[in-house]
């Protein structure tokens, strides 16, 4: 499994940062946690085929996670493969008959046969033969009306990753399940809350590797010095993302010969 943290910001774009989107790969399969604006520009800087795409998961509907969506899905729709086909979950689903009105203003084909539409509940929401994906709730949105919003568990090739999505101010809705069992990587986001909050929690979990994204303005620049001493007491690796930074998993090896 390879992730790239194509866009690392929090809600608005920054001189350094593009909004929220992640790229995985497995073999020569792609997937996408979150469509933040340029998604689909980030993904032609790196030379990475549209068709390949399986599957988009949005965390939640705030425009720096799923603003890029529809330029994503021009792309799919704009350069079709044999065999291809997309798709797309979202955590609400009002999103989609404004999803439509949107692709149809902008006169593309839709509804279209190469990409399927899908509302994200939580527990196991999508599986192929290389992947199993599963949506963990926060409260993110409990001021919009108490509407969905998740982070994702990828599981594939014997490693676990996950990604936390947005949470609430006093990282009270970190996922449980990261407190209790252990994971490759974890994507955590570093905007809504204070880093000493989300410290004492963190010491606990049995994370081998954290990635902190979604990076707030006070951690760019000379702030992410800061930032790095803070977290500092951390028993384990952690890294705070950039566009375009990549992390790497290989398959597991466990139940085969050294």
């Amino acid at each position: 499994m390879r992730i790239t943290t194509l866009g690392t910001s929090h809600g608005d774009p920054t001189y350094c940062r593009f909004n929220s989107s992640n790229l995985i790969e497995i073999g020569e399969v792609h997937y996408l946690i979150d469509a933040g604006a340029p998604v689909d520009a980030l993904l032609v800087r790196a030379d990475k085929d549209f068709a390949r795409i399986k599957a988009v998961f949005v965390t939640h509907m705030h425009g720096d996670h799923v603003a890029g969506i529809t330029t994503l899905i021009k792309m799919l729709l704009k350069y079709p493969k044999e065999g291809q086909h997309t798709d797309i979950f979202f955590p609400e689903a009002k999103a989609y008959p404004a999803l439509g009105a949107w692709l149809k203003a902008m006169h593309l084909k839709w509804p279209s046969p190469l990409i399927s539409t899908n509302v994200s509940k939580p527990g196991q929401v999508y599986a192929d033969d290389r992947v199993t994906v599963s949506a963990v709730p926060t409260r993110h949105m409990e001021n919009a009306g108490n509407v969905f919003s998740c982070g994702y568990i990828i599981e594939t090739e014997g490693k676990r990753a996950i990604f936390t999505g947005d949470l609430k101010g006093d990282f009270s809705d970190f996922p449980e399940i990261i407190r209790e069992e252990p994971f490759d990587l974890c994507f955590c986001e570093m905007t809504h809350f204070q880093p000493e909050a989300a410290l004492p929690i963190l010491m606990d979990c049995p994370i081998h590797r954290l990635v902190f994204t979604h990076i707030h303005n006070p951690w760019h620049g000379d702030g992410e010095r800061t930032l790095r001493e803070i977290l500092s007491p951390l028993p384990y690796p952690f890294d705070i993302a950039h566009d375009g930074d990549v992390f790497e998993l290989p398959p597991s090896t466990k139940g085969t010969d050294a």
